[in-house]
């Protein structure tokens, strides 16, 4: 008997917390800048990226009784700590022991009571020795939790977005 208890409890705790989820819309996509990248990062690693914005907005805003109607995100460039397995494939000395500065840019708008608020954000990494134990995304992670703990407060961030070179070389650069 002990053992159904436990499940449905469960259940439940889903149940009640499931509008909290659905209220407000959150869509991701991926920059025309970024889209280009897609070759050398891999569409995977773009479409895991954009996956991964998503939940901890919908994250951040689970937490929040007032969110927004709607949130429309563009991640308009990322720069990986480690090289992505594309990366590997067209760059010759790449190893999963190279590391660099990573980070995110993300626009995009957020739309409350049919009011619409443009927002940008951008978070890189600064000292490479906070880079110890990264994994290949490990700033830009770092930057999407940043940005959704800003909206769940209802701060809506408007910083110069860093636009990455469009060659693909900027891995391991220092700007």
């Amino acid at each position: 008997m002990h053992r159904l208890i436990a499940p449905a409890v469960a259940a439940l705790a889903v149940a009640i917390a499931a509008p909290a989820f659905a209220k407000t819309d959150i869509t991701v996509t991926i920059g025309p800048a970024l889209q280009k990248k897609a070759e050398t990062y891999g569409q995977r690693e773009l479409d895991d990226l954009t996956k991964w914005l998503a939940d901890s907005v919908r994250s951040a805003y689970a937490r929040n009784d007032n969110g927004p109607d709607r949130v429309n995100l563009v991640i308009e460039d990322v720069k990986p700590n480690r090289p992505t397995a594309g990366q590997w494939g067209s760059r010759l000395g790449l190893s999963m022991r190279s590391i660099a500065l990573g980070g995110a840019s993300v626009t995009g708008t957020v739309v409350t009571g049919g009011r619409s608020t443009p927002i940008s954000y951008s978070w890189y990494e600064t000292d490479i020795h906070n880079e110890i134990g990264a994994t290949t995304w490990s700033d830009a992670d770092k930057a999407f939790m940043y940005l959704s703990n800003q909206l769940r407060r209802g701060e809506l961030p408007n910083t110069p977005v860093r636009v990455a070179r469009q060659d693909g070389t900027d891995f391991g650069s220092f700007r």
